[in-house]
């Protein structure tokens, strides 16, 4: 074997290589853009959750929203009402469970979203933990008159698990 051919073997091995090279790269680049991506809407879901509770632990900006929906003409929600009437909480106390609910589901929805990535036994108590809440009536209520508006994909995901047998 003279030089000429150790070259080109080398330059073939190289040529090999680079193509390895990018393919590694262009994988790299996928699971980066998927990680920002997650990072993005965790981060969206985290904000609107602090939000929510902020609203939830504070009965005077509760109010405040309660009184200006009133002010402006505005109906309260179809849980917020069926509460006041069925459980005789006033709307202030409604709307209170209303934002605490919105932020369980904003967590519950989060994890839906990335769900096939907890390990199983993680997965099993989350499933485990959706039954158990949504078998609450308050929970129920606040599921049964807001599932149209919540995303289809984690409405479809708990209703699979409510459905299972536990």
């Amino acid at each position: 074997m003279n030089w000429d051919e150790v070259g080109a073997i080398g330059q073939v091995l190289g040529s090999i290589a680079v193509f390895i090279t990018l393919g590694y790269l262009a994988s790299q680049v996928r699971y980066a853009r998927r990680e920002v991506q997650r990072s993005i809407s965790q981060s969206r879901a985290d904000a609107v959750r602090e939000l929510l509770l902020n609203r939830a632990n504070d009965e005077r900006l509760t109010a405040l929203n309660s009184k200006a929906n009133a002010g402006l003409g505005g109906q309260p929600l179809a849980f917020v009402t069926a509460l006041m009437q069925r459980a005789g909480l006033t709307e202030v106390e409604a709307y209170t469970l209303f934002s605490e609910q919105m932020a369980w589901w904003n967590y519950r929805s989060q994890v839906i979203a990335y769900i096939d990535e907890l390990p199983e036994g993680e997965r099993i108590q989350f499933d485990e933990a959706i039954r158990r809440f949504f078998g609450h009536p308050v929970a129920n209520l606040w599921y049964a008159t807001l599932k149209p508006t919540l995303s289809p994909e984690a409405v479809r995901y708990v209703d699979d698990v409510i459905a299972r047998p536990g």
